[in-house]
């Protein structure tokens, strides 16, 4: 059934409102969490390849996983803009919503575990460089969350 949202009163029923909401939660606060992760490592990573710079390009790492869940959180909101028409139901519009809402939240808390992490990950590779490989570890398990909200995203949008 589709709404019309022609006028202010029937915005809070309008399947395309939430649908483009989703869609905008989905890249903003991926890219906020995108920035965050690199803001928090990327002192530690510049202090640890200063004081050895043979270990800067191995603790970059924590840069590009921080940067793919700007770019997941993009697929999303693209996929989720690409859904929306003017036949849109409200199961389906919030179904969207849901889409962008869980991906951009994750994004934004897997920000914080890659920021910390790889600031962690950086000053101890700078110490102790065999150390390196499990301390990885931590930084794939705060992506993963991500990569967890991506099927979880993708599946809402594409099911039911």
């Amino acid at each position: 059934m589709a709404v019309d949202c022609s006028t202010l009163s029937s915005v809070t029923l309008c399947p395309t409102f939430w649908a483009g909401l989703g869609a905008g939660l989905s890249v903003l606060l991926s890219a906020i969490g995108a920035g965050l992760g690199i803001g928090i490592s990327g002192p530690a990573i510049a202090g640890a390849g200063v004081e050895r710079p043979e270990v800067m390009l191995k603790t970059f790492i924590a840069t590009i996983l921080a940067e793919a869940l700007a770019i997941y959180g993009l697929v999303v909101g693209l996929l989720s803009v690409f859904a929306i028409s003017p036949a849109l139901t409200i199961e389906k519009g919030t179904r969207i919503f849901a889409a962008g809402l869980t991906m951009g939240a994750a994004a934004l808390g897997a920000g914080f575990g890659i920021g910390a992490a790889g600031s962690a990950m950086a000053s101890a590779t700078a110490e102790k460089p065999e150390i390196f490989s499990r301390a990885v570890i931590s930084l794939i398990l705060a992506e993963a969350l991500a990569i967890y909200a991506l099927v979880t995203g993708l599946l809402l949008l594409f099911t039911g």
